[in-house]
Order: C-alpha cells, then structure tokens, then sequence
C-alpha cells in the first residue's frame, strides 16, 4: 500500500467513528421513545389488565365467559341485585370450565373467586362453590352458573 493511501483511511477513522457513535445514540434514543410510548398507553388504559367481554343470561341463571370473568359494571349490578332479591340465604356458584382449557381447575378457582369479590353479596349470604357441568356453557367454553 502507499503512503496516500494509509493517510486517506487514517482521515477516515474518526468520521467513521463519530457516525457509529451517531448511529448508537439514533438507537438507544429510539429505544426509549418506544419504551415511553407503551408505558403510556398502559397508563391510558388504567394499567388494568382487561379479558374479552364476559356477558349475562340471568333467565338461564348463568354467566358466560372466556379466559376470565369480566363483567362490565351495569352486568355486575343486574346480577347482584338478581342474587339478592331471590331472597335465599346460601347460593351455590357452579364454575365450569372446558377440560379441553389448560388449568382448567385452576382457571375455574380463579373465576369463582373473582366473581364472588366483584359481586360483593351481603355478609348474611352464604356462597358455596362447586365444580359444575360445561355442558351447562352451551357454546362458550367457560361459564359460571347457580340454581333456583
């Protein structure tokens, strides 16, 4: 090689350098603005974590769902207020969940419990939780049902 050539990639190496530099910066700044930007749509959210809508058939006593129970507000009401004026003093909540669902004991635990803390009955109703029958959950693959 010649010495015009060393010399013209000596000129080059801190150009080279400040551009990798400027490229990593362009990163590490573009990182941040995406990390930013999902942060601010959990938080635009409410930071909840949301399920596909569950929905109500009080006529048929049930509540079906998918994945996990969760009722709007307005559905909550309608089936608390179902529960209480039935007037009885134990209600048993059947939980069904497809066998075909992965942890399906576990998902039904889940969602018999949580439906229970969003309903928030009356501390003089007693709530009994067993394991019901899928078939009950007709096209849905999880439901929750109670008896008359």
């Amino acid at each position: 090689m010649s010495s015009e050539e060393n010399n013209s990639d000596e000129e080059l190496a801190p150009m080279v350098d400040g551009l990798s530099g400027a490229l990593c910066i362009l990163i590490l700044v573009s990182t941040v603005f995406i990390l930013s930007s999902t942060d601010s749509i959990v938080t635009s959210d409410g930071g909840a974590l949301k399920f596909r809508d569950s929905f109500t058939n009080l006529s048929k006593n049930t509540i079906y769902y998918s994945g996990a129970v969760s009722l709007s507000s307005s559905d909550l009401y309608q089936t608390r207020k179902h529960l209480v004026d039935s007037g009885k003093k134990k209600i048993t909540l059947y939980g069904a969940v497809s066998k075909s669902v992965e942890n399906h004991k576990a998902k039904n635990t889940f969602n018999l419990l949580k439906i229970y803390t969003d309903l928030k009955l009356p501390s003089d109703i007693e709530v009994e939780f067993k394991e019901g029958d899928s078939s009950a959950c007709e096209k849905s693959l999880s439901c929750i049902y109670w008896s008359n």
